[in-house]
């Protein structure tokens, strides 16, 4: 394990308004060529970025690093697998700043709802490099700004979501990564010959005993689910209405985590109800089949193959 990567020197001061001037010149000159207003707020954010760099040394965490590689590998996917839908990548791209940022919020509340003792108060909320985010919370989060920008785009909310869905096992799995590099997440002990040691969650000072890498048996069934996803996006009987891959995509993602707590059980997982053999993130994954089963078949009868995938010339795709 390695939370921390690197330890990056702070920017000189002589540095901030050149990047600045660039980041907004590049930035402007794109806003003017898509006539969208995304590029200019991605050179504000790299301004940004670059005063806060000027004023302190960057400390690069594993986990924050995987979190941010996994989000643009779904993000790249996600706008391949809108413009073979026929609709406009740029509606991806626009939406996943705010699907991000929204996101870890829901992510670190849903957190510290589960995790009560670990709150020490507002400024531990921002420290996510520590790990701390509940997955549940960033479905949440995807889901209502994916509603937001349907609306708003006028496309239809389960097409939006399908185009989502093949990818995000990709990032997951990756994230994964970032949490077995950050120690967190960590299964109970074992005397298999793969236990790993990992820093104690109270008193990080002191090794576990060998114990389930589960992060990495995360990211083996995210590859794994992301290679089944990924193949049937195309297939006709994974078509046949809007939102049929993200419910897909749900419903494998609650089996997942179900197996994953067996061996997170004990370890970081907190129970339901004072059950030993029950978490709560499995009594989460049972409830959420209960209503993604029926829902699936009640959507399969209302099926509209045609309103899955648009024709390729539709006119949410801009020419040329």
């Amino acid at each position: 394990m390695r939370p921390i990567l690197a330890v990056v020197p702070a920017l000189p001061p002589s540095f901030l308004i050149p990047i600045a001037v660039v980041a907004f010149l590049l930035g402007g000159a794109a806003a003017m060529r898509i006539k969208n207003a995304a590029p200019l707020v991605f050179a504000f954010g790299v301004a940004f970025l670059a005063a806060l760099w000027s004023r302190q040394s960057i400390t690069l965490h594993s986990y924050g690093l995987f979190l941010v590689v996994g989000f643009f590998l779904s993000t790249w996917l996600a706008c391949l697998e809108a413009r073979r839908r026929g609709y406009d990548p740029n509606i991806i791209l626009d939406a996943a700043m705010p699907l991000l940022l929204v996101s870890i919020v829901l992510c670190r509340a849903l957190y510290f709802l589960v995790y009560p003792d670990q709150w020490r108060g507002l400024g531990e909320f921002v420290q996510i490099w520590n790990g701390g985010l509940s997955f549940h919370g960033a479905i949440v989060g995807a889901l209502g700004t994916l509603a937001y920008f349907s609306w708003s785009r006028k496309v239809p909310f389960g097409t939006l979501c399908d185009c989502v869905a093949p990818g995000m096992f990709l990032g997951y799995a990756v994230g994964r990564i970032g949490c077995f590099m950050n120690g967190c997440c960590y299964g109970h002990p074992t005397d298999l010959l793969w236990g790993f040691r990992f820093p104690d969650e109270v008193n990080r000072a002191i090794l576990t005993p060998p114990s389930h890498p589960a992060q990495l048996y995360s990211t083996f069934l995210g590859l794994l689910l992301f290679a089944v996803m990924w193949s049937i996006r195309t297939k006709p009987a994974f078509n046949r209405f809007p939102g049929q891959l993200a419910v897909i995509l749900l419903a494998f993602y609650a089996i997942e985590r179900f197996i994953m707590e067996i061996f997170r059980s004990g370890a970081t997982a907190p129970t339901a109800f004072g059950l030993e053999w029950l978490t709560r993130a499995q009594l989460a994954s049972v409830l959420g089949l209960m209503i993604l089963v029926p829902l699936y078949f009640v959507l399969s009868r209302r099926s509209n193959p045609q309103s899955a995938i648009r024709n390729p010339q539709s006119p949410h795709v801009p020419a040329g």
